[in-house]
């Protein structure tokens, strides 16, 4: 099965083929940007396609990053692969990027739970914990960075994603400071893709993972003018 996978979800607009009957990352790229990723993600998949060889309707799956991540930025990605996925009769499955972040430092000989943490600002972050075994010590939240420090501190931890240095900022005192800190602005794509063609699409939908409203408000009407 030939699988696209698509990021636009974070700081870079990525996409990758793999061929699962090989296990081979038939082509791929990642491109650091803060904004642009509707205008660039098309272009790059065809690319990317035009490397590996395959066009785009011979794949059967086609992965998106879900989120947390930018609110705009994440829907580009995901609406791509449903669209995708319907052109050519195939499937559309979504990976939340906080998955995708741990997953790369998980059976690693170090023995480490792994926080994936995306900086959400104003003092707060998106955040999954997952311990070394695999299980969930924090399921995906929006909470405090300090809250997220805490729950990291207890154990030897890798500290990984866009929001590391926010945590980083608010560790305990007098803890242990993380035995790894990686912030990289996205995540690996050949994980992406990895991951997506391993998933189940019935309980991975392609859909938007948002794990706090929108900031905007709507503009309150306007009132009119009471007559003189």
């Amino acid at each position: 099965m030939l699988v696209l996978a698509l990021d636009t979800a974070l700081g870079a607009c990525s996409a990758a083929v793999l061929d699962t009957a090989s296990g081979r990352i038939l082509a791929a790229r990642s491109e650091p940007m803060a904004r642009g990723h509707a205008e660039r993600l098309i272009p790059l998949a065809a690319e990317i396609c035009a490397e590996a060889g395959v066009a785009p309707a011979a794949c059967r799956r086609f992965v998106a990053t879900t989120g947390p991540g930018s609110f705009t930025g994440l829907r580009v990605a995901v609406a791509a692969a449903r669209a995708m996925a319907l052109a050519a009769g195939g499937e559309a499955v979504g990976l939340t990027t906080l998955a995708a972040l741990t997953e790369p430092w998980l059976d690693r000989p170090e023995q480490l739970a792994v926080l994936a943490v995306v900086d959400a600002r104003h003092g707060h972050v998106y955040a999954a914990l997952t311990g070394a075994d695999r299980s969930e010590i924090l399921p995906p939240s929006y909470l405090p960075a300090g809250e997220a420090a805490r729950l990291a501190a207890a154990a030897p931890v890798a500290v990984v994603g866009p929001g590391a240095e926010a945590v980083l900022a608010a560790w305990p005192e007098g803890a242990s400071p993380p035995a790894v800190l990686d912030d990289r602005a996205a995540p690996d794509i050949a994980v992406v893709a990895r991951l997506g063609a391993a998933g189940d699409p019935a309980g991975a939908p392609c859909r938007p993972f948002y794990l706090k409203a929108v900031d905007a408000k709507p503009q309150a009407p306007v009132q009119p003018a009471a007559p003189p």
